[in-house]
C-alpha cells in the first residue's frame, strides 16, 4: 500500500498538466464563438445603418424632394402680364431655366426662382419671390413696355428687305414673335441710318443713336397720337457732335428738331419737359426746339366754378407692393 501510492501521485501529475493546458485553449474557442455572433450583431446593423444613409443621401432624399417638393409650372403665380405680352411667361422660364429640378427644400429656391424670371426679355426687374402654402410661388415682376420700333434692312438672305425691331424705352431688345408687322404703326419709328441690333432678345440694341432715340419715344409715346408723331430720326454727325442730336416727324411730313436726348441736354439747352411744353403749346413744324420759350399759362379759376372738396366714404386701395 505504501509503495502504490507515489506511483499514482507521479501519474496523476502529467495528466494535471495536460488539463491545466487544454483548459485555456478550450475557453478561447468557446469565447470566440460567443463573441463573434455579438460583434457581428452590432457591427452589420452600424455598417447598414451608414450605408442607409449615405444612399439617402445620394437618391433618396433627392427622390423625395422632386417628387413631393419640387418646383412645379402650375404652381407659380407671377404678376398679370400686360396686353401686348404674347407669351406664357411662366412656361417659357420654367422650360429655359431647367427649373423642374429646383426643390422648395432649397435654401437657395427663392434667389433661383427670381434669377430664372429676370433672364427673361420681357421681364424688366423681379419685384420679389415667396413661397406659398401647398407649394406654390408668387413672383412678382415689373415688365417692359415697348415704345418704339427700330426700322432696319435685313441682314439676312431669308429676310430680304426692311424690318422692325421693337425695343423699350431703355433700348433693350423685345422679342419679336410678340409682334405683327401690322401693329409696327401703332408705335413710333426710330430710322438710323445703318442700324443694326448687335445683341440678342432681351439685351440692348447695341447703338448708342438708337439708345438715345429709345430715351426721347420713352417721354413721347403717352402723347404719340395727340401730336400726332410718328417717328424719330438723328441729325447731324457723332463726328462732330458726341452727343446724339435728335429730330421727330409727324403726319404731313412735318419735322421738328428737337436737340440732344432727355438728361443729355447742353448748357441752356431747354430740358425735355421744357421742350415737351413747347410741341403741346404748338410750336410750329420746322421749330428748332432747343430755342422755343414757353410762357405756362397761368390757371385761372372762377370762384363760383370752385366746389368745395367731398368726402368720400369709400376706403382707397391699398396699391401693391413692387
Amino acid at each position: 500500500m505504501s509503495e502504490s501510492t507515489p506511483s499514482k501521485r507521479a501519474s496523476s501529475k502529467p495528466r494535471r498538466g495536460t488539463e491545466t493546458e487544454a483548459t485555456p485553449s478550450k475557453i478561447r474557442w468557446i469565447a470566440t464563438l460567443v463573441a463573434a455572433p455579438a460583434v457581428l450583431s452590432i457591427l452589420w446593423p452600424a455598417i447598414l445603418l451608414i450605408s442607409g444613409y449615405a444612399a439617402w443621401q445620394h437618391w433618396g432624399s433627392e427622390y423625395v424632394a422632386h417628387k413631393y417638393y419640387g418646383v412645379q409650372a402650375s404652381a407659380i403665380q407671377v404678376t398679370t402680364p400686360p396686353n401686348y405680352v404674347r407669351s406664357d411667361i411662366i412656361k417659357t422660364v420654367y422650360r429655359d431655366a431647367a427649373m423642374d429640378q429646383l426643390s422648395l427644400l432649397d435654401e437657395q429656391a427663392c434667389a433661383k426662382v427670381a434669377s430664372a424670371f429676370a433672364s427673361n426679355a420681357w421681364v424688366r426687374r423681379v419685384v420679389g419671390v415667396r413661397k406659398m402654402a401647398g407649394g406654390r410661388l408668387n413672383v412678382r415682376l415689373e415688365y417692359r413696355q415697348p415704345v418704339a420700333m427700330v426700322h432696319v434692312i435685313s441682314r439676312h438672305p431669308e429676310h430680304d428687305g426692311a424690318g422692325f425691331f421693337a425695343i423699350d424705352g431703355e433700348g433693350v431688345l423685345l422679342p419679336p414673335s410678340d409682334f405683327s408687322r401690322s401693329e409696327t404703326v401703332n408705335y413710333l419709328h426710330i430710322i438710323v441710318p445703318g442700324a443694326y441690333p448687335t445683341g440678342g432678345v432681351g439685351a440692348e440694341f447695341g447703338d448708342s443713336r438708337v439708345q438715345a432715340a429709345a430715351m426721347l419715344a420713352y417721354l413721347l409715346n403717352p402723347l404719340r397720337e395727340k401730336l400726332e408723331i410718328t417717328s424719330i430720326g438723328v441729325h447731324g454727325d457723332l463726328r462732330q457732335n458726341p452727343v446724339v442730336q435728335l429730330e421727330i416727324a409727324g403726319v404731313e411730313n412735318r419735322r421738328w428738331f428737337w436737340g440732344s436726348p432727355p438728361g443729355s441736354e447742353a448748357q441752356g439747352e431747354p430740358t425735355a419737359p421744357m421742350k415737351l411744353q413747347s410741341l403741346l403749346d404748338g410750336a410750329p413744324p420746322g421749330s428748332d426746339l432747343r430755342q422755343v420759350q414757353y410762357v405756362p399759362t397761368p390757371i385761372v379759376q372762377r370762384p363760383s366754378l370752385i366746389e368745395s372738396p367731398r368726402v368720400s366714404t369709400a376706403t382707397n386701395d391699398i396699391p401693391r407692393g413692387r
